[in-house]
C-alpha cells in the first residue's frame, strides 16, 4: 500500500480531514469488532501508507495482537502475546496521549521483534487505544520505508486512534447487550415453559359437572381477546384458571403478569399498573414501566378487581376502551396489547348498587364472566385434587407421596371447606408432614362437618371461613402456624380483609 506522502500544509490538512471525513462513521456501522477493524483499516491505507496496521489489546502485562492486515501478515500473528514492560517503546505509546512515529535507529526494541523480520530500514508509529481515560491497547502502523509518517501523518492518525477506540469499545458494549438480551430470552423463554409444564402437569380437576362447564368456557374464550372476569370465592384456584386461559390462548409466548389489586396500597397501585416517568413524584428517580406496559402482547391478570379503589376504575376503564395508557406524571399516551383477566370474591353487582364500584366498568369485565365453583359444590374433584397435591409434595421434597386412604378420603368429603381449594392445599400439606409412615393421617383440626346449606353471600361465607381460622390459630396473624400462611395470603391482605368483615384477631386469642 503506498501512496504519494503530502507535500505541503495544506495538502496534509486536507489529508486529515478527509481520514476524519473517512472512519467518521465507525461508530455507527454496527459491524463486529474485527469486520469494523478490517473497514476501518481498508479506509485509512487509501489515506496512509502502511505495510502493515496492528490492534494489540492489553491482556494484564502483555499486549495481544488481536487485529491485523497488511501484506505483512503472517499466519502467527494474530494471537501473539508481547511484554510491555522491558520494551521502552511500548512502555512509552501506553503512557502517550498522541500516536508517535519510531525509525530503525531510535532506542528501544521493535514493536514486533522476535515476531516478524522488517529490514534495516523501515517506520513504525504506534498510537494508544484510549476510552474512559484508561489506555486499553494501541494501533501500530509499519512501513518498509524510513520516514514514513511526519509529525503531521501522526496528528492524524490519533485522531483516528480515538475514533476506533470508541468504535471498539462500543462494539464490545453492543457485544455483551447482545449476550446479555441473549441469555434473558433463553431465561424467559426457560421460565414460560416452566410455567406452563407446571400449568399441564396439574391441569384443572374436571370430573365434576360445574367444573367441565368452566373447562368448556375457557376453550370457547381462550383465541379471543375478549375480557374474561372470573368469580368465586376465596381459594377457589383463580389464579390457576387465569394461567390455564393464557396457556390456551394465542398470547401463551407472551408475558403473562399478574397484579394483586388487594395487596398495593392505593398510593402505589396506580404507578403500578400505568408505570411513571421519572421525577413524577417524591422518589421517582427513574422512570418504570407499569404492569400493563410489561404484560404487552400477552395477558394482565387483575386479582381482587373489587378492591381498586373508586378513584383509579376510570383509568382502568380507559384503558379497556382505548387500548391505551397514560404513565403518571407523562403528557404522551402508550399504545398497549393486552388481554385482560380480572378476578374477584366479591358480589360485582352488589358493590354497584351500593356506589362503590363503577357500573361502566362493571359491563366492561363482565363481557364473558366464569363463575368458579366452591369445593364443596365439585366433591367429584376432591380426589383427584388432593392425589394431585399429595404428589407435589412428595416431588418438592425427594420423599414417597403419602397414600390417600378411603378413610381419609371419606373424612376430606365430610369437611365443609370454607377456604376451599386453598385450604385443602395447606391441610394436606401439614398432614403430609406429620403422617409418620405412608398413610395420610389427616391434622386433627380438620374436624368441621360440611354444612348442607351453604351461607347466602360470599361475605358470609368469608366470615364464617375466617372464624374458623382464627379459632383454630388463637388470632396469631403472622408466622408459620398463622392465620396468614395458613390461607395463603400475604398478612397485610388478611388484616385488610378482616377490618372490611369488622373481625378483629385480638377477639380470638382467649
Amino acid at each position: 500500500m503506498s501512496l504519494v506522502k503530502p507535500k505541503d500544509p495544506l495538502e496534509a490538512a486536507l489529508t486529515g480531514a478527509r481520514i476524519v471525513e473517512e472512519v467518521g462513521d465507525l461508530l455507527t456501522l454496527g459491524d463486529d469488532p474485527e469486520a469494523l477493524v478490517q473497514r476501518a483499516f481498508q479506509r485509512l491505507g487509501q489515506l496512509v501508507p502502511f505495510d502493515l496496521a496492528t490492534v494489540l489489546l492489553r491482556e494484564k502485562e502483555y499486549l495481544e495482537v488481536r487485529y491485523a492486515i497488511g501484506p505483512l501478515v503472517t499466519p502467527n500473528l494474530v494471537g501473539s502475546r508481547i511484554a510491555i514492560h522491558g520494551n521502552s517503546r511500548l512502555v512509552a505509546a501506553m503512557k502517550s496521549r498522541q500516536a508517535r512515529s519510531f525509525e530503525e535507529h531510535d532506542s528501544g526494541e521493535d514493536t514486533f521483534h522476535g515476531i516478524l523480520e522488517f529490514p534495516d530500514s523501515h517506520s513504525c508509529l504506534v498510537a494508544p487505544l484510549r476510552a474512559s481515560g484508561e489506555v486499553f491497547g494501541l494501533m501500530t502502523l509499519d512501513a518498509l520505508v524510513c520516514r514514513q509518517y511526519p509529525e503531521s501523518v501522526e496528528r492524524h492518525v490519533s485522531t483516528f486512534a480515538s475514533l476506533l477506540a470508541l468504535a471498539l469499545k462500543q462494539a464490545d458494549h453492543l457485544k455483551l447487550l447482545a449476550e446479555r438480551e441473549r441469555r434473558l430470552a433463553d431465561e424467559v423463554s426457560f421460565f414460560r415453559a416452566q410455567a406452563l409444564r407446571e400449568v399441564m402437569a396439574e391441569p384443572l380437576r374436571a370430573e365434576s359437572l360445574p367444573m367441565r362447564e368452566v373447562v368448556e368456557q375457557l376453550r370457547q374464550v381462550a383465541s379471543a381477546h375478549t375480557t374474561v372476569l372470573l368469580s368465586g370465592e376465596t381459594g377457589t384456584g383463580k389464579e390457576k384458571v387465569a394461567q390455564t386461559l393464557h396457556h390456551l390462548s394465542p398470547r401463551r409466548d407472551r408475558p403473562f403478569i399478574k397484579v394483586n389489586c388487594g395487596a398495593l396500597p392505593g398510593s402505589l397501585i396506580e404507578s403500578e399498573l400505568f408505570g411513571h416517568v421519572k421525577g413524577a413524584f417524591t422518589g421517582a428517580n427513574s422512570a418504570r414501566k407499569g404492569r400493563f406496559e410489561l404484560a404487552d402482547g400477552g395477558t394482565l391478570f387483575l386479582d381482587e378487581i373489587g378492591e381498586l379503589p373508586l378513584d383509579l376504575q376510570p383509568r382502568l376503564l380507559r384503558v379497556l376502551q382505548e387500548r391505551e395508557i397514560d404513565p403518571v406524571g407523562s403528557e404522551k399516551s402508550r399504545k398497549v396489547d393486552v388481554r385482560l383477566i380480572a378476578a374477584t370474591n366479591r358480589d360485582l353487582a352488589e358493590m354497584v348498587a351500593q356506589g362503590t364500584f363503577r357500573q361502566d366498568l362493571y359491563y366492561r369485565l363482565n363481557v364473558f364472566p366464569i363463575r368458579l365453583p366452591p369445593l364443596r359444590e365439585r366433591l367429584p374433584d376432591l380426589r383427584a385434587l388432593a392425589e394431585g397435591f399429595l404428589d407435589r409434595f412428595g416431588k418438592e421434597n425427594r420423599r414417597p407421596a403419602p397414600r390417600l386412604t378411603r378413610e381419609a378420603l371419606k373424612q376430606l368429603e365430610g369437611y365443609a371447606w370454607p377456604g376451599n381449594v386453598r385450604e385443602l392445599f395447606n391441610i394436606l400439606e401439614r398432614s403430609a408432614i406429620l403422617s409418620a409412615g405412608r398413610d395420610l393421617k389427616l391434622d386433627a383440626t380438620l374436624s368441621a362437618p360440611r354444612s348442607a346449606r351453604a351461607p347466602h353471600t360470599w361475605d358470609q361465607q368469608e366470615r364464617r371461613y375466617f372464624e374458623d381460622l382464627l379459632r383454630a390459630t388463637r388470632g396469631k396473624i403472622t408466622g408459620e402456624k398463622g392465620a396468614a400462611t395458613l390461607a395463603g395470603l400475604a398478612p397485610s391482605t388478611l388484616i385488610s380483609r378482616l377490618e372490611k368483615l369488622g373481625m378483629k384477631p385480638g377477639d380470638f386469642r382467649l
